[in-house]
C-alpha cells in the first residue's frame, strides 16, 4: 500500500505524525484488496481516512471532544470509509471504537461482521463485542481489562437508547473516561437526531438522542462522526446542537459507481426509468397481476441472460418495493411467485408448443433492449441464457424487519426481493437490476428517506446499461429533483471546504425545486423558502452612534471605490444619489459581509450572504444599483421607532402629485438589483445621528430562480 503520511500541527507544542501504515490499516487494506477493490480505489479511501483522523481529537489533547460528518453517496461503500478510520484511529493511539451500527438486528449483525472480516486479527489485538450477543462482558471491568493488556476494542451498539445506555455504563471508570474514543454513527441522519425538537406535547429529548448525550457527557476525549448519503438534516440541525458537525469530509465515489447523475439526470433518465401507466390497476386490486409487474419480469431474466452471454455470472436480483405494509409484502410476493412458477414450468419444457406464450413476453423484453441502443446477440441465441436464468432463480424471498431474505439468497445467483423499510437504509442488495418501485408518502416526501431507496444504487458499471427502474411519473420527477439538489448540495460543500472554511460556517441553503419534497423530517429540523421578496425593507436599526459611525464609513468608502460610477438622479422633488453597476459578490465583500444590524432584524450578514450563494449555484453574477435616497434632503428620515428598535411605519415613502414613490424608483431599470440607503432618524427622541437602513429590489426574473431554495429556520 502506498505509504501516506502526514504531519498535523494541534494547539499544542508537539507536532503529531499520522501514522498511515501501521497494522490495522494494513489489514483493512488487505482485505479490500482480497475482495477486488481497485489499488486506486484502496489508496483513495485510506487518504479519506487520514483526511478525516487529522480533524478528530488526539490522544495527546486534553478534555476535548468534536463533531464531524463523513457524507457519501447512497450505496457507495461508506462502511469501507468509517473502518479504515477506525483503523487509522487505532494506529495513531485509539484504543476504543464505538460503532452505532442500525436500528434493527439485521443491520447491526451485519456491520459487526462486516468490521471482523475487514480487521481479520486475533483477540489478543483486538476484540469486536455487540450489545446483542456480548453483553455480559460490556462493562467497566472487562473493557478496563482488555484495554490494560493492551487490546484494543470496539463496541457495536444497536440504535437503541437501553443499548447506548449499557455502553455509556461502561465509562463510569475515570480510567476509561479518559481514553481517547471514536464513535461511529453509520446512518447518522437517522435515529440519533433529536425527534422531539419540535414536539409540541413533549419538549424533552428523543430517548436515542438523550442516550447519546449522555454517552458523549461521560466521555473526556473523544471524536464523534456522522456517516451518511444523505446529510440534509445533520446540516438542517441548530448550529448549536450536540451532533451538529464541526468538520465534514466527502467521500468521492470511484468511477465505476452509477447514482443520481446515471439514473436521473435529465439526459439519462429516459434511458433507465420506465414509468409505470398511471391507468394501470394496483395490484393490491385485482385477482391478476398488472402488466408492468410482468414486464419487469421479463426484463430481469432477459438482461441477466445478456449478463450470462457476455460472460457476466455474477449476482443479478430484482427488487419490488410496493408498500410499507407488511401484508401488502406477503401479496406481491405471492402473486409474483404464482407467475415464477409459471414460467419455471414452462421453461422446463422450451421445445413444448405451450412454451411459445412466454417466448413472446420475452422477445417483447428483450426488443425494449435492443430498441434501447443495448449491445445483444440475435434472440435466438440468447435465449438458452434467459431459460438458465429462469429455471435456476431463487423463490420470491420478503426482506422485512420480520424476515431477513440475505442469508437465503446467497445460495443463488439470480433472486427475487418483495421488500419494506429494511431495504432502505444499510443493506445492499447485491447484483440489483431491476427495481419496481411504487412506495411514495401521500403529500409531501422527504428527500432524506425517498434518496435511500435508491438500492439501485451503486457499482455497476459494467451492466448499467441492462439496469431499469419501474415507477410513477412522480417518483421519477422526484428523483429528477433530488439529483439537482445533491448537485448543489455537494457543489456547496465541495467548494466551500476547498475555501478553508468551517463546515459550521458553510451557507445552509440548499436547491429545493419541488413543493411536493422537503429536505428531512419535520420532527428533526425544520427548512423555509428562501422568499427573497420583490422588495423587502429593514424593519429595524441599531440605536448605538459608534455602530452607525462604522456602518457609514462602509458605505462611504463604496462610494470612493466607485467613483467612476456615481450619478445623481432627479426623481419630481427628490434627487438620488446613485453607485451603479456594482458587482452583488463584491458588494457583499466590501460592505454586506461587515455591515452590523440589529440583532432581531429581517437583514443581516447571513441574509445577504445566502443570497449571494444561491446566486453562485445558479451561476448568476448580477449587478446592483446602490441608491442613497434623497442623500441632500434628510430631514425626510424621520419615523416612528419604538422603544426596541423596531421601525414602526416602515422606510420608503409612497407617491405625491410630485414624485412617484420609492417603489416605483426601480422600474427605470426593472432588470437591476437595488439596494436603497435610507437615512433614518427617531421621531421625537434625542438621538443625533441618522441611521443607514436597506430596501432591497430584486428583479422578477432573480426572484423565481431564488424560490426553488430552501435554508434553516425561519422564512428569509
Amino acid at each position: 500500500m502506498k505509504n501516506l503520511i502526514k504531519i498535523i500541527p494541534v494547539k499544542s507544542d508537539k507536532v503529531v505524525p499520522i501514522i498511515s501504515d501501521g497494522e490495522f490499516i494494513q489489514n483493512v487494506s488487505d482485505y479490500m484488496s482480497k475482495n477486488d477493490f481497485p489499488q486506486k480505489s484502496i489508496d483513495n479511501i485510506i487518504q479519506n481516512s487520514v483526511d478525516v483522523f487529522s480533524q478528530c481529537v488526539k490522544p495527546i489533547e486534553q478534555n476535548k471532544s468534536n463533531t464531524g460528518i463523513i457524507i457519501g453517496k447512497v450505496q457507495s461503500g461508506k462502511t469501507s470509509n468509517f473502518i479504515a478510520l477506525m483503523a487509522m484511529a487505532f494506529d495513531n493511539g485509539y484504543k476504543i471504537t464505538i460503532v452505532l451500527g442500525g436500528n434493527k438486528n439485521i443491520l447491526l449483525a451485519q456491520n459487526k461482521q462486516r468490521i471482523n472480516d475487514s480487521f481479520n486479527l486475533d483477540s489478543s489485538k483486538l476484540v469486536i463485542l455487540d450489545t446483542n450477543t456480548n453483553s455480559d462482558i460490556i462493562n467497566e471491568r472487562e473493557i478496563e481489562r482488555f484495554i490494560r493488556r493492551g487490546v484494543k476494542v470496539i463496541i457495536v451498539g444497536l440504535k437503541h437508547y437501553k443499548h447506548i445506555d449499557k455502553i455509556a455504563e461502561v465509562f463510569s471508570s475515570l480510567y476509561l473516561r479518559n481514553q481517547t474514543t471514536l464513535i461511529i454513527d453509520d446512518e447518522g441522519d437517522q435515529a440519533t437526531l433529536n425527534t422531539k425538537k419540535y414536539s409540541k406535547k413533549e419538549t424533552f429529548p428523543s430517548a436515542i438522542y438523550n442516550s447519546v448525550k449522555r454517552l458523549r457527557e461521560k466521555l473526556n476525549k473523544h471524536t464523534f462522526v456522522s456517516v451518511t448519503a444523505t446529510p440534509q438534516a445533520n446540516m438542517l440541525i441548530d448550529s448549536f446542537d450536540i451532533l451538529s458537525p464541526d468538520f465534514g469530509q466527502l467521500i468521492e465515489p470511484s468511477l465505476d459507481y452509477c447514482g443520481l447523475a446515471d439514473f436521473h439526470s435529465a439526459i439519462n433518465e429516459d434511458n433507465y426509468v420506465n414509468v409505470i401507466p398511471e391507468a394501470e390497476p394496483s395490484i393490491f386490486d385485482i385477482s391478476g397481476m398488472p402488466a408492468s409487474y410482468e414486464k419487469a419480469m421479463a426484463m430481469f431474466f432477459v438482461s441477466n441472460g445478456i449478463r450470462k452471454y457476455r460472460g457476466d455470472y455474477g449476482n443479478h436480483a430484482i427488487l419490488f418495493h410496493p408498500s410499507v405494509q407488511m401484508t401488502g409484502h406477503e401479496i406481491v410476493r405471492n402473486k409474483v411467485q404464482e407467475l415464477l412458477d409459471f414460467w419455471q414450468l414452462k421453461a422446463d419444457l422450451p421445445e413444448d408448443i405451450a412454451f411459445g406464450s412466454l417466448r413472446k413476453i420475452l422477445t417483447a423484453a428483450y426488443n425494449e433492449y435492443k430498441d434501447g441502443s443495448v449491445v445483444v446477440p440475435k434472440y435466438s441465441e440468447l435465449e438458452p441464457f434467459i431459460i438458465d436464468s429462469i429455471r435456476g432463480c431463487s423463490s420470491v424471498m420478503v426482506c422485512n424487519s420480520n424476515t431477513d431474505a440475505s442469508e437465503n439468497s446467497r445460495h443463488y445467483k439470480t433472486n427475487i426481493f418483495v421488500g419494506g423499510n429494511m431495504v432502505e437504509r444499510g443493506l445492499t442488495i447485491k447484483g440489483l437490476a431491476i427495481t419496481y418501485l411504487i412506495r411514495r408518502a401521500k403529500g409531501v416526501s422527504n428527500v432524506d428517506n425517498t434518496e435511500q431507496r435508491a438500492r439501485w444504487f451503486g457499482y455497476k458499471r459494467d451492466y448499467l446499461d441492462i439496469c431499469r427502474v419501474f415507477t410513477t411519473k412522480q417518483i421519477k420527477k422526484d428523483f429528477n429533483n433530488i439529483y439537482e439538489h445533491d448537485e448543489a448540495l455537494w457543489d456547496t460543500i465541495q467548494k466551500h471546504l476547498k475555501a478553508g472554511k468551517e463546515f459550521k460556517d458553510i451557507p445552509r441553503v440548499f436547491l429545493n425545486n419541488s413543493k411536493l419534497l422537503r429536505l428531512t423530517r419535520a420532527n428533526v429540523a425544520r427548512e423555509a423558502r428562501c422568499e427573497y421578496w420583490q422588495i423587502r425593507q429593514q424593519d429595524s436599526l441599531i440605536m448605538d452612534a459608534q455602530v452607525e459611525k462604522n456602518n457609514l464609513a462602509l458605505l462611504e468608502s463604496l462610494k470612493q471605490t466607485y467613483v467612476d460610477k456615481c450619478k445623481i438622479y432627479k426623481f419630481g422633488a427628490y434627487n438620488h444619489f446613485y453607485v451603479e453597476d456594482v458587482e452583488y459578490k463584491k458588494l457583499v465583500e466590501m460592505v454586506l459581509s461587515k455591515f452590523s444590524f440589529p440583532s432581531q432584524c429581517n437583514f443581516d450578514q447571513k441574509f445577504f450572504s445566502n443570497l449571494a450563494e444561491i446566486f453562485r449555484l445558479v451561476k448568476e453574477s448580477p449587478l446592483i444599483d446602490v441608491v442613497f435616497m434623497r442623500y441632500d434632503n434628510l430631514d425626510i428620515g424621520f419615523r416612528s421607532i419604538d422603544s426596541n428598535g423596531n421601525i414602526e411605519t416602515g422606510l420608503m415613502i409612497g407617491h405625491t402629485n410630485n414624485y412617484v414613490g420609492d417603489r416605483k424608483i426601480p422600474d427605470c431599470k426593472a432588470n437591476t438589483m437595488q439596494l436603497q440607503v435610507h437615512m433614518i432618524k427617531p421621531k421625537g427622541s434625542n438621538v443625533d445621528y441618522f441611521s443607514p437602513c436597506f430596501a432591497l429590489y430584486l428583479p422578477p426574473r432573480l426572484s423565481e430562480k431564488i424560490s426553488k431554495f430552501v435554508k434553516r429556520g425561519e422564512v428569509i
